[in-house]
């Protein structure tokens, strides 16, 4: 905004850019070429004084002294609006000096031509020491009668001059910049000759959608084939029509790239209006999970890159993979959780690697929630997408000696394409001169030291390396890394489902036996595979607790005798000690006060009750728990089969087991111990059965004698069967054991 009226030089004097003495403000007034004139009044000549032009002066300058003359509220508006006017003139100059670099040649030949003469009066009007305006007259009247001395090529662009013409140009300059002056010559647009030839235009842009990447040579041998008659004057130049095909690519360069690359368009057009990061406010909440599209050649073989990234602090980790499988996956997760903590949240995409049995156990048992892309839409997880992009692009730096094999292999890539974009399509391979695992030492140190250190848009300027150190919250962590491999083994035998048989789990046509698989015969459980091969994790129990170590005994060397009789043993005690404490219970409850207990308790305990802050826990769920019993049980020593023999526990078991599995016959030294022996029954048959071949070595309790007095009458002809069964084998036993004495 300007402001106008004439001041005398004192008034002027310590605005902004102008010297605070009258003396200095003069003479700067005088080099500036700030308009003058005589005006009556003291402090000149005659007395007459000077008063300069207060529109000539700079914009702060004049709202500076708008803000003198005005009350303090209206100079701060003006001062305002001087300073919105003037960013605006500053944009509009830097806009018009970008635009002026793609104006055609003939163009910024006279935008130079015309500047050189702006520059020139500006001269003439210094050495003449006359006013602007009048300065414009005498230039161009000089420049007309060829006193100015400028090339043929300016001549040839501007033959004559006029003063509204230089002020025309200053003025187009101030306001619209150096573009402004480079004219609207030419055919207008839509006016060239393929425009008044629709059929051809219609031809040549059908052609580009077929191929985008299409020459003018091409082009323009493809007009000529295809329309032979064309008239001649009717014909493009091969530069028209050069110029054509770029405006036309120009404005449709997002339908181009849609077609050449869909890729590329997704990532450079499709709207992203959203942010993919809105709602992050915590470290680990939510992690992205990747891998390149391309493969890498390397020394060792062909392999992947796997990547996961941190949203919140952006902080990632890459792993060189021969393959992206589940277990590749899970090896990703490992170290990271080891090194970042344990995230609320993973986002994966639809892959069967993400989406394997193995790795949703995995998220599932450590509590974390899976989320999935929707198939085919990686700009669900842009994150990583971009991560991967600033890694290609740093790849290309860093390893330019490592690319190719030779010379002309590493010309030939940058000649179809560049090796970032071939990294990141699908299918494509790139070669990298080094071994997997120097390669993965490279992608290790360029997190550490160049990644991590480098300032991020998404993080306001931050590095990630600032983002983490900055959150001061608690981080989950795990503590036990043992439990941590157990967990991320991967399942045994396909899935790792099965059910408990009577001879153990058959995974890979082997048998795997445990003692404590007893409890668990007829049901489902998960098996977790050991790199020895011998031995498996079992994960059992509504809450998937850890069950046992199983082993093979033809793999490891175990007594499967020694395990059976144990099994045997722990599953006879289990269910004795399951009756014996449920009569327990049944005997123990009473219900007739447990209200009046119940309050009695809560009064008691809200007396003791102290708030204290939330202490820090380590991290815990099921599947870790789960992980760390089997951990634990890994690192406990074996227990030969002498050491088996001396528990006394496992002793007493077996003993019993003899004593109620002998043949009966003359009583022996166990005959005490059987005796006192009362298996467990499934119905009436049994124990009848039982008491029918006791009879004959022992002498039946009253109460014995009574149950198989009932049974015969109640079922005679079954009873009869029975007896006669019992002597069958009795007398069979006896036959096949000459040396046992007594009846059988």
């Amino acid at each position: 905004m300007s402001h106008r009226g004439w001041f005398a030089a004192r008034r002027l004097a310590g605005l902004p850019g102008i010297p605070k003495s009258p003396s200095g403000a003069i003479r700067w007034l005088c080099v500036n070429k700030i308009s003058s004139r005589e005006a009556p009044g003291r402090g000149g000549p005659n007395g007459r004084r000077i008063e300069y032009l207060a529109s000539d002066l700079p914009t702060d300058a004049q709202a500076a002294l708008a803000a003198r003359n005005a009350g303090a509220a209206e100079g701060a508006k003006i001062e305002l609006r001087a300073s919105l006017e003037s960013r605006a003139a500053e944009t509009a100059r830097i806009e018009s000096l970008k635009s002026s670099a793609a104006l055609p040649d003939r163009a910024q030949r006279r935008i130079d031509a015309k500047l050189l003469l702006l520059h020139a009066r500006e001269s003439f009007a210094q050495s003449a020491s006359l006013p602007v305006k009048s300065s414009e007259h005498h230039f161009a009247a000089e420049y007309n009668g060829g006193g100015v001395a400028v090339s043929d090529e300016v001549r040839a662009l501007v033959p004559r001059l006029s003063a509204p013409t230089l002020a025309r140009w200053r003025r187009e300059l101030r306001d619209n910049g150096i573009s402004a002056l480079g004219g609207a010559y030419g055919n207008r647009r839509g006016d060239g000759k393929l425009d008044r030839h629709p059929t051809v235009s219609e031809f040549v842009i059908g052609m580009l959608v077929r191929t985008p990447h299409a020459r003018t040579t091409q082009v323009m041998r493809a007009i000529l084939a295809a329309f032979p008659d064309l008239p001649e004057m009717a014909l493009p130049s091969k530069r028209s029509l050069a110029r054509w095909l770029k405006a036309w690519r120009a404005e449709n360069a997002e339908t181009l790239t849609a077609l050449a690359n869909p890729d590329k368009w997704k990532s450079k057009y499709m709207v992203a209006f959203g942010s993919a990061s809105e709602g992050i406010v915590r470290l680990n909440q939510r992690w992205e999970l990747d891998a390149t599209p391309g493969d890498v050649m390397l020394a060792d073989g062909r392999h992947q890159v796997l990547g996961v990234i941190d949203i919140y602090s952006r902080r990632a980790k890459l792993l060189v993979s021969r393959t992206n499988k589940a277990e590749a996956v899970a090896q990703l997760v490992r170290g990271a959780l080891l090194e970042f903590g344990v995230p609320e949240q993973a986002k994966t995409d639809n892959g069967s690697d993400y989406k394997s049995k193995h790795v949703l156990r995995v998220f599932a048992s450590l509590d974390v929630e899976q989320i999935f892309c929707p198939p085919f839409q990686p700009w669900h997880k842009p994150h990583i997408e971009r991560f991967f992009g600033t890694f290609t692009r740093d790849l290309v730096e860093l390893l330019g000696n490592f690319i190719g094999h030779n010379v002309a292999e590493r010309q030939a890539i940058r000649d179809r394409q560049s090796f970032a974009d071939r990294l990141m399509k699908r299918g494509e391979v790139v070669e990298i001169s080094m071994t997997a695992a120097e390669f993965q030492r490279f992608c290790d140190r360029w997190i550490e030291a160049v990644y991590m250190l480098n300032p991020h848009k998404g993080l306001d300027g931050r590095t990630p390396f600032e983002a983490v150190s900055a959150w001061h919250h608690p981080v989950r962590r795990i503590e036990d890394e043992r439990a941590l491999d157990i967990l991320l083994a991967p399942a045994a035998g396909g899935d790792g489902w099965r059910i408990v048989q009577k001879k153990g789990l058959l995974i890979d046509n082997a048998w795997f036996i445990a003692p404590e698989l007893e409890a668990f015969v007829g049901q489902r459980v998960m098996c977790l595979a050991l790199p020895d091969l011998g031995r498996i994790v079992v994960q059992g129990g509504p809450d998937m607790r850890h069950v046992c170590i199983a082993e093979c005994p033809e793999r490891t060397g175990m007594d499967r005798a020694e395990v059976a009789a144990k099994g045997r043993s722990l599953q006879r005690e289990r269910v004795q000690e399951d009756r014996r404490r449920l009569r327990a219970i049944q005997r123990a409850t009473t219900t007739d006060d447990i209200v009046e207990r119940m309050l009695v308790e809560r009064e008691a305990a809200r007396g003791k009750l102290v708030m204290l802050p939330a202490p820090q826990t380590a991290h815990t769920s099921a599947g870790l728990t789960a992980a760390a019993d089997a951990a634990a049980a890994l690192a406990r020593p074996a227990r030969s089969t002498a050491e088996l023999m001396s528990d006394e526990d496992f002793r007493r078991a077996r003993e019993r087991i003899e004593a109620a599995e002998i043949p009966a016959g003359t009583p022996n030294e166990l005959a005490a111990r059987r005796e006192a022996v009362q298996p467990i029954f499934e119905n009436k048959y049994q124990r009848v059965m039982w008491l029918a071949r006791q009879m004959k070595v022992r002498e039946l309790s009253t109460e014995e004698r009574e149950y198989l007095a009932d049974y015969k009458r109640e079922q005679p002809a079954s009873y009869r069967s029975l007896m006669e069964l019992v002597d069958e084998q009795m007398a069979s036993a006896n036959k096949s054991e000459p040396g046992a004495t007594g009846s059988a």
